[in-house]
């Protein structure tokens, strides 16, 4: 309920500045306009009516507005709300998940750390942390890191000389699940790390050990390792299409049936500390999607920082992520899979809602945009792309569970982001009610 006075609040300050509108920008989510929407009787089969695309500059009080986006919806006759509520991971879980991945029987090393790995990670130590660049020589500049190196020394004496390993099953795991090696029926070792708290509840499967993972808009950037300068990935072999085929065959595999890819976006696996590039390939998102939305993964994009109603902390309840397995393939096959932020489905609350009318959606992004710029000026905002999509709602005094409903997800950024490679930030508009959803 504070995010609810806190968000109040805010509007009551903006609008002591202006002349009173006609309407509220941000709507108040506790009037139950939502739940009603739900419990009415199921609106008969209808087409959703957008245009194509959304074309129109206008000024936000003292901020321009560009607006060139494209309208994304299905085709549908019908828009479902559901309940939903967390699925905390159970080792059962991890097991299903590894049989989706690999069916027959995996292995599981018994020790925790190898000699082998150990002394991969001294020498990592003893490279230490990247302090910057040497201005009389041009030269990196790394200081090593002796109490970690005296760390790593002690558990190199005390790992046993030969790995072992023993049949994993679900009775020998347990959580937290730190990054240990698997192996599964062919003989491939895998990384399994999983985690099963709120703040992090996800199972992942990696081929290195130390791989870390970057898009290709992060490498345009720059620095993306230190001292590289800005470029595109060149050396992909997979076809994108081809790398969601495989996506998608695994995703059947997992038994995960209302999943759809989202995103697919060039990326290249690198070794933490050498950054040696171990492949570049495609990095898919797949998302749970209610029938009648568009699959769209927002729970890794920001909130626009130039609007101020974002920066409003959710503290009514904890915050909901969006689910969503993530895959990375290379011509080489799958080298990373991630499940995080599982959920469950209760029940069907309604079979099929009135959704607003696009016009609406639209009065909705424009006040929005005219009360969270503040009157400041700032680099044009570009709006670029509007999904129907599937989003959490979280209700107030809702309990453990919260609502599946089609929103409205607003990609935006501004033209200076936009210039440096910047990830668009979003919005999130219910596409019932018309209130902005909190993430």
């Amino acid at each position: 309920m504070k995010r609810i006075i806190c968000i109040v609040l805010l509007c009551m300050l903006l609008l002591a500045c202006q002349p009173t509108p006609g309407e509220e920008a941000v709507k108040n989510r506790t009037d139950g306009a939502l739940e009603q929407a739900i419990v009415a009787t199921a609106a008969p089969s209808y087409v959703y009516e957008a245009p194509s695309r959304w074309e129109e500059t206008f000024m936000a009080r003292s901020r321009e507005v560009r607006v060139s986006a494209d309208i994304e919806v299905p085709t549908a006759e019908r828009f479902p709300v559901t309940t939903i509520k967390q699925h905390t991971l159970t080792t059962s879980d991890v097991v299903s998940f590894l049989q989706g991945v690999c069916a027959g029987d995996w292995v599981i090393r018994e020790n925790e750390y190898s000699r082998e790995e150990l002394t991969e990670d001294l020498k990592h130590a003893a490279k230490g942390s990247y302090m910057g660049i040497d201005e009389t020589t041009g030269e990196q500049i790394w200081q090593p890191n002796e109490e970690e190196m005296k760390r790593i020394q002690s558990l190199i004496e005390q790992a046993p000389l030969e790995d072992r390993f023993e049949p994993l099953t679900a009775e020998n795991l347990s959580f937290p699940i730190k990054t240990i090696p698997i192996k599964d029926s062919a003989g491939t070792t895998w990384y399994l790390f999983a985690k099963n708290s709120t703040a992090n509840n996800r199972v992942t499967l990696r081929r290195h050990r130390d791989g870390v993972i970057q898009t290709e808009n992060v490498v345009q950037q720059g620095e993306a390792t230190p001292g590289e300068p800005p470029h595109a990935l060149e050396h992909i072999v997979i076809a994108k299409e081809d790398a969601i085929r495989t996506g998608n065959a695994l995703i059947e595999a997992l038994g995960l049936n209302d999943f759809k890819v989202a995103e697919a976006q060039k990326a290249r696996e690198m070794q933490s500390y050498t950054y040696a590039v171990y492949g570049e390939g495609w990095w898919l998102t797949y998302v749970n999607t209610l029938d009648g939305t568009v699959p769209c993964f927002y729970g890794d994009y920001g909130n626009p920082d130039y609007l101020s109603f974002t920066q409003v902390e959710a503290t009514y309840a904890p915050p909901w992520r969006q689910e969503c397995v993530q895959i990375f393939v290379t011509e080489e096959g799958i080298r990373f899979i991630g499940w995080v932020y599982p959920k469950e489905t209760v029940m069907t609350a309604s079979e099929n809602v009135q959704l607003l009318p696009f016009s609406d959606i639209q009065k909705s992004v424009k006040k929005l945009l005219e009360y969270g710029t503040g009157g400041f000026e700032g680099s044009p905002i570009l709006i670029n792309r509007m999904v129907l999509t599937t989003s959490i709602a979280q209700i107030p005094n809702q309990g453990d569970e919260a609502f599946y409903v089609p929103t409205w997800v607003i990609f935006l950024t501004t033209e200076e982001e936009a210039g440096l490679f910047f990830d668009a930030d979003v919005l999130l508009i219910n596409a019932v009610d018309g209130t902005l959803i909190g993430r």
